[in-house]
């Protein structure tokens, strides 16, 4: 146990220091190249606006414009002479406008004085976008994210359909879909995210054997989406890999995927709020600001739930998912669970269901911002259908769907 807890504090550390370094090395890149790469969208993304629509004009296919201007005001504003400072203090330009593309058009045409200083964050996603805004602008970045995003759902897809078989990889597939999940593809404020669920879960498909690598796998992947994320989805990472986990293990007792299931979350989350935390700590050491106020301050805020109800942070994100093509899946499975009941599948189900019910524990708890950002929120949902799906489908005994099919076929011929 000692052992195990010294391993764990090292593999902290080491990423600790990995994420200051990369966040203060990249400060230092040339600043001027970097800014003219911006210049180049600053006007088209203010003539779209902070929340353009993808496809359709509704919520779930609403961009989030705001947050990649800020990521590129954040960009814009580092002084490479001051790396440490700059890392640390995140100031993007602040005016009187109530629309962050104005504020990133009004720098990059104007120069401002005025900054918001956003230390509570990481921002690992501003820093990852730096060394390619050298050589590209962000028309092109949203491209090159949609690409790499694409070809890991297609390695995942690819694994899936090796570790779990043809029904689950569609059904796990499906799931984001419901979630529309090419509308992340295209913004650098829902990338990172998508992708660490993403390469997670690949990694979950090859070690899912080896308890002791997919535990420490939960605990990086918990460290990774504190430094990339800024709040969007942040349970997929936990969930959608767990989901892998619980389906791809057949041999273990049901005891001991329950404890894996508790250990996986719970690490996941020592993960993702010490590395949090460490930017406080840091930030509060190099600047001017208690960075542990600020963070407490808005923490109280998030998980209030403000002038809704908690019951509402939970409708809301509901809402948005397609409730009818959900419906139809779950619809045509339902008499292949009655006709081929397979009472095997009890205690896995069991623990999927425990999953299903991780988002709207997180929507319950961090209320506030699981109203005012549902348009996004609600994508960590796609954790429950998948899960749901697999659950349906495990009920389904398929080598009597086979074995009944070819009877039907046989009967037909004769």
């Amino acid at each position: 146990m000692k052992k195990e807890i010294i391993k764990y504090a090292a593999v902290f550390f080491t990423l600790i220091l990995v994420f200051f370094a990369y966040s203060v090395l990249v400060c230092l890149l040339p600043t001027e190249t970097i800014k003219k790469n911006i210049k180049k969208d600053a006007h088209s993304m203010f003539e779209v606006g902070d929340y353009p629509f993808a496809i359709i004009n509704k919520k779930q296919y609403q961009m989030d414009n705001f947050t990649d201007a800020l990521i590129l005001s954040i960009n814009y504003t580092i002084d490479n002479n001051k790396p440490i400072s700059s890392a640390m203090y995140a100031k993007h330009a602040a005016y009187p406008y109530p629309i962050m593309t104005e504020f990133l058009q009004h720098q990059v045409d104007m120069g401002t004085t005025d900054f918001f200083n956003y230390p509570r964050y990481w921002h690992g996603n501003s820093f990852l976008l730096r060394p390619i805004l050298l050589f590209a602008n962000f028309s092109f970045i949203r491209w090159l994210l949609y690409a790499v995003s694409s070809i890991l759902l297609l390695v995942l897809g690819i694994k899936l359909h090796q570790t779990l078989g043809m029904q689950k990889m569609l059904a796990f597939m499906f799931g984001l879909l419901c979630v529309n999940v090419f509308v992340a593809q295209f913004s650098m404020q829902f990338f990172t995210v998508i992708a660490l669920s993403v390469i997670a879960s690949i990694l979950m498909c090859k070690h899912f054997k080896n308890r002791k690598k997919i535990l420490m796998i939960s605990f990086i992947i918990g460290c990774l989406t504190a430094y990339f994320d800024l709040l969007t989805a942040p349970l997929l990472t936990c969930g959608l890999p767990l989901i892998v986990y619980l389906s791809a293990e057949k041999e273990d007792a049901f005891k001991k995927k329950l404890l894996t299931l508790f250990q996986f979350a719970v690490l996941w989350g020592i993960g993702y709020g010490f590395t949090w935390a460490s930017k406080w700590a840091l930030g509060t050491l190099f600047t001017d600001i208690n960075v542990f106020k600020d963070a407490f301050d808005n923490i109280l805020y998030r998980t209030s739930s403000g002038d809704f109800s908690r019951l509402d942070a939970i409708v809301n994100n509901f809402n948005l998912l397609p409730i009818v093509s959900i419906n139809l899946i779950l619809t045509a499975l339902l008499p292949l669970v009655v006709l081929f009941f397979n009472k095997k599948a009890l205690k896995t189900n069991l623990l999927l269901l425990i999953v299903a019910g991780f988002p709207y524990l997180w929507f319950f708890v961090v209320a506030q911002h699981s109203c005012w950002h549902w348009w996004f929120t609600y994508r960590i949902q796609a954790i429950s259908i998948i899960a749901i799906f697999f659950i349906f489908i495990n009920f389904i005994n398929w080598d009597k769907v086979t074995q009944a099919y070819k009877r039907g076929k046989t009967l037909f011929r004769g």
